[in-house]
């Protein structure tokens, strides 16, 4: 798909798909990074399988870029409420709803899996502390496209 083709596609839809958006993007020509600013973000933190914190935002921020290397692709969380982190990913071959591992986490960072459909992307993962007692288990779901906007390489740091 030509990048141009990808624009007209995608740039005039009121709520897109992040699904759609999603592979859409990797499925084109261009390599420049795609911000995508969704309408809500709801992070819950559990420890020990209890809810410790459920946060809610009205809006919440992702870059999404190719890889250099074939078939991967990265996303980069710039809402997570310590430090901004990036992950790779194999791109989907199927155009359904997908799953898959976030590869190459930052430590403390682990155990991560992404998941998207039509509705939302969701993104889950540990942080493992010194002590294995207080490891925590992190949700992101971002729901309701509003922007997707190709960044230039300081945006995407």
């Amino acid at each position: 798909m030509e990048h141009s083709e990808f624009l007209s596609k995608n740039w005039r839809k009121p709520n897109p798909s992040p699904l759609q958006t999603i592979n859409d993007f990797l499925h084109q020509n261009s390599h420049a990074p795609l911000h995508l600013g969704f309408a809500s973000l709801e992070i819950q933190n559990h420890q020990n399988g209890q809810l410790l914190q459920r946060v809610h935002r009205p809006q919440g921020h992702l870059i999404l870029q190719k890889t250099p290397q074939e078939g991967m692709a990265q996303i980069t969380v710039l809402d997570y409420m310590v430090f901004p982190f990036s992950f790779q990913f194999a791109m989907p071959r199927a155009q359904g709803p997908h799953e898959g591992h976030m590869l190459q986490l930052p430590r403390p960072l682990h155990q991560g899996s992404w998941y998207v459909d039509h509705d939302k992307l969701q993104l889950s993962f540990y942080i493992d502390p010194p002590d294995p007692f207080l490891r925590l288990q992190v949700t992101h779901v971002y729901q309701g496209i509003l922007v997707r906007n190709h960044c230039c390489a300081p945006c995407c740091g």
